[in-house]
């Protein structure tokens, strides 16, 4: 499991090829996986996906300079759901679609923040900050996890 997503079991970067990643999911049982093929972009700085293989999305995330050591993170991203999902919540697609980004998504990007925050607090000695974040990272998944339920 990563330090900043409850339910992202792994990612793993493949030798056959240059930005092939494999990707593996697992909310309340249910596992997801699939492979992407990624390409860094130098202006603006970012990244793009696409999956090539198992659960369908794409996507883009730029980065924006606002200052020396900060940035704003846009992300686009779109997902073809499973069937098993799409079926499971027939008739309420808004719900599906506030649940993952209010929730899933939001949540997961705010813990990723927060676990790079953290770990500059802590190449800068600052081990209250760190330990903060940390803490703050823990809660936010454990208040996910309950959300799930």
């Amino acid at each position: 499991m990563s330090r900043w997503s409850p339910w992202l079991n792994s990612v793993t970067y493949l030798d056959e090829s240059p930005g092939l990643t494999e990707w593996n999911l697992n909310i309340r049982g249910v596992k997801f996986s699939w492979k992407a093929k990624s390409e860094v972009l130098a202006n603006p700085k970012g990244i793009t996906w696409e999956s090539i293989s198992g659960l369908k999305n794409r996507g883009v995330v730029e980065f924006e300079p606002t200052s020396d050591e900060s940035c704003i993170m846009k992300l686009k991203m779109s997902i073809i759901m499973p069937y098993i999902l799409v079926s499971m919540f027939q008739g309420m697609p808004s719900v599906v679609q506030e649940f993952l980004q209010n929730k899933l998504l939001k949540w997961s990007l705010e813990m990723f923040r927060d676990v790079v925050k953290a770990d500059l607090a802590l190449e800068r000695g600052d081990q209250e900050l760190g330990d903060a974040l940390f803490g703050a990272v823990e809660g936010r998944a454990n208040a996910l996890e309950e959300a799930l339920k």
